[in-house]
């Protein structure tokens, strides 16, 4: 699956969030999935905000986009939000970074118990 990466960016230390989209791509590139992270869709540095998510909804809006994964503390970040309010109003698989320990990583599906 071809798989955008949302996570919290603002109101933390640039390097910290590109630390966290790199350890998801990380475990999922193996399992043969592309990943695509805020900070590939633009890394222009000085844009606003607006900008920035603007380019992230259009993102997750490509048809080669198939899901969404969604990183820890997604929940309390307003983009994320709205990046999780246009997956699913877009219908695009979502899957949360959280659940990772109990899926088959090559299906993006919860394990049979």
């Amino acid at each position: 699956m071809k798989l955008y990466i949302s996570i919290p960016i603002s109101g933390r230390p640039l390097h910290e969030a590109k630390y966290q989209a790199e350890c998801i791509k990380a475990a999922l590139t193996p399992y043969g999935h592309e990943c695509v992270t805020p900070f590939d869709v633009c890394s222009e540095p000085g844009k606003t905000y607006g900008y920035y998510m603007g380019r992230d909804i259009e993102a997750i809006l490509d048809d080669n986009i198939d899901g969404v994964v969604f990183g820890h503390g997604f929940h309390d970040s307003n983009g994320c939000m709205l990046e999780h309010a246009a997956a699913q109003i877009y219908t695009k698989s979502i899957i949360y970074e959280s659940c990772f320990y109990m899926m088959d990583l090559d299906t993006l599906t919860i394990k049979p118990i």
